[in-house]
């Protein structure tokens, strides 16, 4: 076991390599393996340090504490890993080390195209940030951190800047995550006025002290603040565009890792900081992950880009986990210390879980993307017999999207689904009750979107014929690639059939809130009053029904003998099989998209072509998604907003008389303001 000596040098091991990693910037061009190579080994050693570490912190339930040096009066730098950073440090830096992998076979596609060493460095900052984002423990380090996070992942968005829709991405992004850093701001700024410091420890001893609408205006400029950084719907416009606008291993990490820096920010200040809130808070928390989980994976539906699909996808599991947040605020606030701590556990599984099958989602598209050099899947189809391990792998991680057992996403759902049925039963009031039960069945069908949108994109991408020459000369991707999504699948598998061993880690962090200790059967227990030693052993479940079912497929082909299979080819009435016969991307999500039109935004488009007397010759059909939440609230607020600029503009008149006088009244107000806070 690691004594506390040898994590904090581990530690700093693990800060050096991405330090060292990130200088690779300064690598010749003209070296472009040498710096791929260097750049990711560097970030794959800094990973598997990064796992070590918080292993051990978890493992032991123990908390590190580091004070490095003072910045300014009243202001040090130190550093605090205990339970919830720790299991955050773990998410971050197992991504890490896969992605590091996959990522040397990837960035070749890039040599005497683009600066592999540029590519290489940012990456290694991106994860020192995201690092130093979970373990400081001051509000303004933290904030520093956050920052540097937002313009280094904003920096490897632009990676391909040439594109016209990757600087609109870029644009789109750097806004919204600067709109969300000046909410979350001015709730630090808050509490800074209340106890003079930025220390966290601080802010804990005196949260309690802080008047009940202040509270619960910082709660919901933090909510605002780091549900804009989580893609939570509506504050997601960033979300599908920024992602599939980055090199696909930057968006594996953007997906998988960043965004739940915004879910370990919030967990911090509303547990930790607060000591939780009303009931109103959680109610509030639940119904955005609801809505998010829901239009979510809806608009994902519509969409024909894997990359924006799984983009879209990440607002549905962002939702699921704030879902599981909200439920555990409002066990809080009713006194259920054992229920909220079971809500908490499916969050924080559920944020590893997505980590594992979104990273291995990302990385798929980006190997069909490194193959076909399109991310339509209108443009593919065939994949599977010209990729499949690429193939089997991203069906592995859409089933575990699915939720569908025994993979990992199931299990982080179910425990998400107990949680809410517990809700249900056991919430004091018959509107809180409603809204548990409300809640199951949306999760159930927004469960339902996302095994139809894993249909829509597998079968379309990866079966039938090749839709376009690129799908038809596709080839199986590096090795390295292959590696890379190959440990994340394993990872999927593993972590649904065993569960127990995440919860043993989540222990601490539920004790540290709470003060009460899971069950180890927790994830599944009987949505039933008086059933809190009732349980499963899924590992075991799960390889006996293996077991029985291979067995039993044994006795019937020894029984019956071998199947007797013909292949014949599809039968087309006689005419001769076409890929433009097969259904497409469009063609499969069309009906539930004319049903919910409304909600989505769908314009449908039909241009009959008659020459024969009794049915037309052609008919081409088209449909084009318009989001309704851009539409109703980002353009009109966008044109309202240059309006208001463009009248603003009239003080820039050119006048140097005018400007002098505008300083002088700045001047003077200021004075004002400073002799009134003197007396």
């Amino acid at each position: 076991m690691l004594g506390e000596q040898g994590i904090v040098w581990l530690f700093a091991v693990m800060l050096g390599l991405y330090a060292c990693g990130t200088l690779t910037v300064f690598v010749s061009a003209e070296k472009p393996r040498a710096a791929n190579w260097l750049a990711h080994g560097f970030a794959f050693c800094g990973g598997v340090c990064g796992v070590a570490v918080a292993l051990a912190l978890l493992w032991q339930k123990s908390t590190l504490n580091l004070s490095l040096w003072p910045v300014a009066a009243g202001l040090n730098l130190s550093l605090r890993l205990d339970g919830l950073a720790a299991f955050f440090l773990l998410v971050i830096s197992l991504l890490a080390a896969v992605v590091s992998i996959y990522a040397i076979g990837y960035v070749s596609e890039y040599y005497d195209k683009k600066s592999v060493p540029l590519l290489g460095g940012g990456l290694n900052l991106f994860l020192l940030s995201m690092a130093l984002v979970v373990s400081v423990d001051n509000a303004f380090a933290f904030l520093l951190a956050w920052e540097l996070m937002s313009l280094v992942s904003f920096g490897l968005v632009m990676f391909e800047h040439e594109r016209d829709d990757v600087r609109t991405a870029g644009f789109i992004y750097v806004v919204m995550t600067h709109v969300a850093t000046l909410f979350i701001t001015l709730s630090f700024l808050a509490l800074y006025l209340f106890t003079g410091t930025f220390a966290f420890s601080d802010f804990r001893t005196i949260a309690g002290a802080i008047p009940d609408w202040l509270r619960n205006l910082m709660f919901v400029m933090l909510l605002v603040g780091f549900g804009a950084k989580a893609g939570i719907v509506p504050l997601h416009i960033w979300l599908p565009r920024a992602h599939p606008a980055a090199p696909s291993h930057i968006s594996a990490l953007m997906s998988a890792v960043m965004l739940k820096t915004a879910v370990y920010g919030l967990l911090r200040m509303l547990f930790d900081v607060f000591g939780g809130g009303p009931a109103w808070w959680g109610l509030l928390v639940l119904l955005a992950g609801l809505v998010s989980a829901v239009l979510g994976i809806i608009y994902g539906l519509a969409d024909n880009d894997m990359k924006r699909f799984l983009a879209y996808s990440s607002a549905e599991n962002l939702g699921v986990i704030f879902v599981g947040i909200g439920a555990a605020l409002l066990f809080q606030a009713y006194a259920y210390p054992e229920l909220a701590a079971l809500a908490l556990a499916a969050a924080l599984y559920h944020v590893l879980n997505h980590a594992f099958f979104k990273g291995l989602l990302f990385m798929a598209a980006g190997s069909v993307l490194y193959a076909t050099h399109t991310r339509n899947i209108n443009d593919l189809g065939g994949l599977i017999r010209r990729m499949p391990v690429t193939a089997a792998l991203f069906l592995i991680g859409g089933l575990a999207m699915a939720a569908l057992p025994p993979l990992n996403g199931f299990v982080s759902e179910w425990a998400t689904f107990q949680a809410l049925f517990q809700l249900s039963l056991t919430a004091p009031g018959f509107g809180v009750k409603l809204v548990g039960a409300l809640t199951i069945a949306a999760l159930g069908l927004a469960g339902v979107f996302a095994a139809g949108g894993l249909v829509k994109h597998f079968g379309t991408a990866f079966l039938a014929m090749p839709r376009s020459e690129k799908a038809a000369h596709a080839s199986e991707v590096p090795f390295s690639m292959q590696a890379g999504m190959a440990l994340l699948a394993v990872g999927c598998v593993v972590l649904g059939l065993f569960p127990g061993l995440v919860l043993r880690l989540l222990e601490d962090v539920c004790g540290l809130f709470f003060h009460t200790q899971l069950p180890q059967a927790a994830f599944f227990l009987l949505p039933v009053s008086g059933s809190a030693d009732a349980g499963l052993l899924p590992g075991a479940a799960w390889i006996v029904l293996a077991s029985l079912l291979g067995i039993s497929g044994l006795i019937l082909r020894q029984w019956l003998g071998r199947s007797r299979i013909t292949v014949e080819e599809t039968w087309t009435c006689g005419a001769l099989l076409q890929p433009s016969m097969q259904y497409s991307g469009t063609s499969f999500s069309n009906p539930v998209l004319v049903i919910l039109q409304r909600l989505v935004g769908t314009r449908r488009e039909v241009d009959i072509h008659s020459h024969y007397p009794y049915y037309p010759r052609r008919i081409r059909h088209a449909v084009d998604t318009r989001y309704s939440i851009e539409t109703l609230l980002y353009r009109p607020t966008v044109g309202f907003t240059v309006k208001l600029a463009h009248k603003i503009r009239v003080v820039q008149n050119g006048n140097l008389q005018s400007y002098l006088a505008y300083v002088v009244v700045a001047l003077v107000l200021a004075l004002l303001w400073m002799g009134q806070v003197k007396v």
